[in-house]
């Protein structure tokens, strides 16, 4: 650790695979090695660890993602030990299992604890409410959209005056075509097959049903069918990882919708921005709400056509009305999709010049990283009564 009198942050995550959560963890990190405050992360591990130390964040690899009562237990003394040892001024939780032990570690040593809820703020059975009510329990709570501050209000009878809601954020310069180069555009295209003049439907998400990919697969069809010159080219980007069996049933579908020329459903991606970049239309189609969904955010700051749910979170991050800054679609509903994916086909170049330049502009109003980086360091500053310079 550096020698100076910045106060110790630990964000504890049970994992850095790719993910919004652990994005978070991460923009949060770096925000804060700039700050009065030095940044710790505890983790099971994960490829964005490496993210993590090319920025000199600290790591702490311990295996703190078991869900089993008696290692959720033993792990309170683990907790204490890394919390000492690093002389760790606040913990911020960003998950359930952990959390539960970090909460009575940092209790015993009288240290600030704090959370952030990422997923469903669920009460489907009692045993799962009592799970989740940790997230409660900290001297801070926050929530990644109004949605989820809603539903943890709701479900949990919590005062949702006492919920900080603090927005993932995106910084728009990051999805500016100044950041790839020509080379790299033409290396893609060649890679996806991308031809000249044919459209791209981008869909990013895990592969998982509710992610609504063959709600897509299924509107594709129907445009294909009722227009067969369109030129359209159809690609789903993913974690395959412990979901080969649902890629698998995707690929049957696709072949059976007639669509094994158009779709490519890839493993994941990490340059996102080029990926847009090389897209016009994005898909976002969750037929279960999403807490908060990031790609929507991403789309726009890339100026690409967004077309989402209108479930969750997203019916903050896409403005619809006369100055839309993209397009949201009924629930689980493919003949809406398939109607808005026909009316974003059919935009015109001002019309599509209009609204990459309202999105960007909602984006950064309203959804920008530095914004979401100062109010989580408001929330720190707040607990630990650190005054303003």
């Amino acid at each position: 650790m550096p020698q100076n009198d910045n106060k110790n942050i630990i964000q504890i995550i049970p994992n850095m695979e790719i993910g919004g959560a652990e994005k978070t963890v991460l923009e949060i990190g770096k925000y804060l090695k700039n700050t009065h405050y030095e940044p710790i992360v505890l983790t099971s591990g994960g490829r964005m660890i490496e993210y993590l130390k090319e920025k000199r964040i600290k790591v702490l690899t311990k295996k703190i993602d078991q869900k089993n009562p008696y290692k959720i237990f033993k792990n309170i003394e683990k907790f204490k030990k890394i919390f000492l040892e690093n002389k760790v001024s606040l913990v911020h939780v960003r998950s359930r299992a952990p959390a539960w032990s970090a909460y009575y570690a940092s209790k015993k040593l009288n240290i600030p604890f704090i959370t952030t809820w990422h997923g469903h703020a669920e009460d489907s059975s009692y045993f799962k409410k009592k799970y989740n009510s940790i997230m409660l329990k900290g001297n801070a709570v926050i929530a990644n959209s109004k949605y989820t501050a809603k539903k943890i209000s709701e479900n949990y009878n919590f005062d949702i005056s006492d919920i900080d809601i603090i927005p993932r954020g995106v910084s728009t310069s990051d999805f500016t075509t100044n950041n790839f180069s020509e080379r790299e555009i033409l290396d893609l295209k060649r890679k996806w097959i991308i031809r000249d003049n044919q459209k791209v439907i981008l869909l990013p998400a895990r592969y998982t049903r509710w992610k609504g990919h063959e709600l897509a697969l299924r509107a594709c069809s129907r445009i294909i069918k009722e227009k067969s010159n369109l030129n359209i080219s159809i690609i789903f980007i993913g974690n395959k990882e412990g979901n080969e069996k649902y890629v698998s049933n995707l690929e049957k579908l696709s072949n059976t919708l007639g669509l094994s020329n158009n779709i490519k459903i890839l493993g994941n991606f990490k340059n996102m921005a080029l990926a847009y970049y090389v897209s016009d239309i994005i898909l976002y189609p969750s037929i279960l709400p999403e807490p908060f969904g990031r790609v929507p955010i991403e789309a726009q700051a890339a100026g690409r056509i967004i077309i989402a749910s209108n479930n969750g979170g997203m019916t903050e991050t896409i403005k619809e009305g006369e100055n839309n800054t993209g397009f949201r679609i009924k629930n689980n509903d493919m003949e809406d999709l398939k109607n808005k994916i026909n009316l974003a086909l059919n935009l015109n170049e001002v019309e599509i010049n209009n609204l990459q330049k309202r999105a960007i502009e909602f984006v950064d109003k309203n959804f920008s990283l530095e914004n979401m980086c100062k109010k989580t360091l408001d929330v720190y500053d707040r607990i630990l009564n650190v005054s303003k310079k």
